[in-house]
């Protein structure tokens, strides 16, 4: 099912690109030109996203209101607002009123999409946080017998003294807000906050709103908002995925590093930051620069001192320590007894490629606790039919990998390319649901030139529509 959003502006023009944009990028879209229309919308059908525009014709900043009707209403649906005569007051106020992001026009598409994709993320991850509450506090140990964490640990245990900043460097979904949190707790600052900023669930605007704080002077009073590096003093900050921020942010950042001040939005007052900084990278951090995605000399000073963290598929001795680890973990969390695995599951386990890392293994107990078993289930040991679709599907796909490889290793390269390529574009079609224009971006070629491709590999006929309609 589409992701349906609605858009808000009394300007038809702008409600007519805004669509487009969104259409374009396979989402669902309504649209209103008034705050009347807008709640007639939300009240038939609720929306998953609203962009709204703060000035909507029917009164002083009527977007607000309407902003206010919905946070008051259904908080969990999460606004943009847009404003071509957008300033910082009028966007902190957007913000302390529970806008999710404010974005100036005239405006790029790609920072509306990129805001979008963020505000999805950040509603889901609440939603998933709001639906696995933990019940029982989790050790944040790390877990293994590996060489990669046996070096882990002792790298933890010499870094953890000193003042240095650190890059903890490892794939999505592994451990390394753990790690992040075994050196402040080895460190002489234990006694001092450890605060974390997720940026890759936070609109730029409410990273620096979450990172620096804000103060707004009204004509009756002056309200502060306190940022994480005022909260923190003199502990320890973990930011997590800095790669997926905006250069202009990276640059604040970078300025708070090397300057060790900061000020809160709307003021020009220096703060002093004595936090110690610690961040997260994904395994690919050097060529992201490389390509001008993340600032050399930032990465340099976070990178005093560097962890990195393999992939379980890397450092398979550790899966059945940690399958032990988390199903004594989740049981006593959910109070419920622990099973064991079958030696059918347990192989599955440990030749399974792990994709998401270890929070795909802690999911995936969660899981099989909690919905997979039932409560009058009598059974001790978890068989395949209680594990997740996508685990068994994962090593089925595996397994169907080593046969392809198998067969064309047996063609000459010709038919070989012909045979990987034409597997690769139906892939690629069918994870964008067919749309050209986000197929085309994503391999890298023009449009027209996808459509060639797609003909002369017979996956498109030259009288065909199936796939040129959806674009």
């Amino acid at each position: 099912m589409a992701f349906n959003i609605l858009v808000v502006d009394d300007e038809s023009d702008i409600r007519d690109l805004v669509s487009g944009i969104l259409s374009d990028n396979g989402y669902d879209v309504e649209t209103a030109g008034s705050y009347v229309d807008a709640l007639e919308v939300i009240q038939k059908r609720r929306p998953s996203l609203v962009v709204l525009d703060v000035w909507l014709g029917d009164g002083d900043r009527d977007g607000i209101r309407l902003l206010e009707v919905i946070k008051k209403d259904c908080d969990f649906i999460p606004v943009i607002m847009m404003s071509g005569h957008g300033t910082i007051e009028t966007a902190v106020f957007a913000i302390r009123r529970g806008a999710y992001d404010f974005i100036e026009k005239p405006f790029d598409s790609r920072r509306l999409i990129t805001s979008i994709e963020k505000a999805i993320d950040a509603c889901k991850l609440q939603t998933e946080n709001a639906e696995l509450k933990i019940k029982a506090k989790v050790s944040d140990s790390l877990v293994g017998q590996s060489h990669n964490v046996i070096t882990i640990k002792q790298m933890i245990e010499k870094i953890a003294p000193l003042n240095g900043r650190c890059a903890i460097i490892g794939p999505f979904g592994s451990d390394k807000e753990i790690v992040a949190r075994a050196i402040h707790r080895l460190s002489p600052r234990v006694k001092s906050p450890f605060l974390v900023l997720n940026c890759k669930s936070e609109a730029i605007i409410q990273l620096e709103v979450s990172l620096f704080g804000m103060i707004m002077r009204n004509e009756d009073d002056t309200s502060i908002r306190t940022g994480l590096l005022e909260r923190v003093g003199d502990g320890t900050l973990f930011i997590d995925e800095l790669v997926t921020t905006p250069l202009e942010f990276q640059q604040q950042v970078l300025r708070v590093l090397k300057d060790g001040t900061f000020s809160r939005i709307g003021s020009n007052s220096k703060i002093e930051s004595k936090a110690r900084i610690l961040a997260s990278f994904p395994p690919n951090i050097l060529n992201i620069i490389k390509d001008g995605g993340f600032i050399d000399e930032l990465y340099c000073r976070i990178s005093a001192n560097v962890i990195n963290i393999l992939p379980l598929k890397s450092r398979r001795e550790d899966i059945s320590y940690l399958l032990d680890y988390y199903m004594a973990q989740t049981a006593k969390a959910n109070n419920v007894t622990p099973k064991r695995f079958s030696n059918e599951v347990l192989g599955l386990l440990n030749s399974y490629h792990w994709p998401g890392d270890v929070m795909q293994m802690k999911n995936m107990m969660d899981w099989i606790l909690t919905v997979s078993l039932s409560e009058d289930e009598d059974t001790s040991v978890i068989m395949l039919g209680d594990l997740p679709q996508e685990i068994v599907d994962g090593k089925q796909a595996s397994n169907q990998n080593a046969q392809f490889i198998s067969v064309v290793s047996e063609m000459p390269i010709r038919d070989a390319r012909e045979i990987f390529e034409r597997e690769y574009f139906i892939e690629q079609l069918n994870k964008f649901n067919g749309n050209i224009s986000q197929t085309a971006k994503f391999v890298g070629m023009e449009r027209s030139a996808l459509h060639r491709k797609l003909r002369s590999l017979n996956i498109i006929d030259s009288k065909s529509s199936k796939i040129e309609y959806e674009d």
